[in-house]
């Protein structure tokens, strides 16, 4: 059981408001959408992920992985050897997020606000995974304190922003377009 202290801390607020809001406008794009006869699933599977990010929050699912995880381990005598497993897996982690976002920004490259929401978006699971892998040196950067929060609470925010920034970017171009040239979409 948490805590009340545990549960509203500074960190923990920052990242469920920024996740709460971050699905608010993923899910009021795909809604103005969906009533303008223009159902956009990207929309949807982005306010999914971001309320999967926001429930994540409230409820620790990342760090009850990481014990699950480190539990067996321990069942199997491999606990100590973790290290370099993790630190690879991190390093497919990078990679495999930087090719994802080049993907992404190729492919949504007509639509620069879905591609900066979805960039956002993966990011964010990129850094749900960084998190529930817990190499020792990156915790030990992502939980130090700047003030009264840790690192890893900008990152939270940053990438919710980004995923809101990208919802505002695509209804602004989106706008640009239909005033322009009639009905045509991009």
């Amino acid at each position: 059981m948490i805590a009340g202290y545990e549960w509203f801390s500074p960190t923990r607020t920052i990242g469920l408001l920024s996740y709460a809001v971050s699905f608010g406008a993923c899910a009021w794009r795909w809604l103005v959408e969906g009533r303008r006869g223009r159902p956009s699933g990207e929309f949807l599977l982005l306010a999914a992920v971001q309320l999967g990010l926001a429930l994540d929050m409230a409820f620790d699912v990342r760090w009850k992985l990481h014990e699950f995880f480190m539990t067996r381990a321990m069942d199997l005598h491999v606990y100590g050897e973790r290290r370099d497993p993790q630190l690879v897996a991190l390093v497919l982690l990078g990679g495999v997020s930087v090719i994802v976002v080049v993907w992404i920004l190729r492919r949504f490259r007509s639509r620069p606000g879905l591609a900066v929401a979805t960039s956002g978006t993966m990011l964010s699971i990129g850094l749900w995974f960084c998190e529930m892998l817990s190499y020792h040196f990156m915790d030990h950067v992502l939980y130090s304190m700047v003030g009264k929060l840790m690192l890893v609470s900008f990152l939270w925010l940053g990438l919710a922003m980004t995923t809101c920034y990208g919802i505002w970017l695509d209804v602004t171009s989106v706008r640009t377009v239909f005033r322009g040239n009639g009905a045509q979409r991009r």
